[in-house]
């Protein structure tokens, strides 16, 4: 087998696919109605966005680690793109700011 996509269930999914594809500076892809697709990217595995009726309440299990060269000004864009600061970890090994995207899926930037 191999990987098809990594699909995030969303009540808007073409709401939520803009807004990762301004997160991620990826194109949009194609929109099925009920699926969206971001486009491709050498960057990123296939994501894609897909309506369903009863969205869970509780946390993600699964989530998205992403690396960026300047963290602090990563944080600032994500944020005036609409994602929450959940908590911002400093250590000597590791610098991360956790997240929540517009729909509360969390995610992570880690200081490259």
């Amino acid at each position: 087998m191999k990987l098809h996509a990594i699909t995030i269930d969303t009540s808007d999914p073409q709401r939520l696919a803009a807004w990762w594809s301004e997160a991620l500076r990826i194109p949009m892809g194609m929109d099925y109605g009920m699926i969206v697709q971001l486009g491709t990217s050498e960057s990123m595995p296939p994501i894609q966005f897909q309506k369903i009726e009863d969205v869970p309440e509780q946390r993600n299990r699964v989530h998205f680690d992403l690396k960026a060269s300047d963290l602090d000004r990563e944080t600032a864009r994500l944020v005036s793109l609409g994602a929450t600061i959940l908590k911002e970890i400093a250590l000597p090994e590791i610098c991360f700011t956790s997240f929540a995207d517009p729909d509360g899926n969390f995610f992570d930037v880690v200081q490259e």
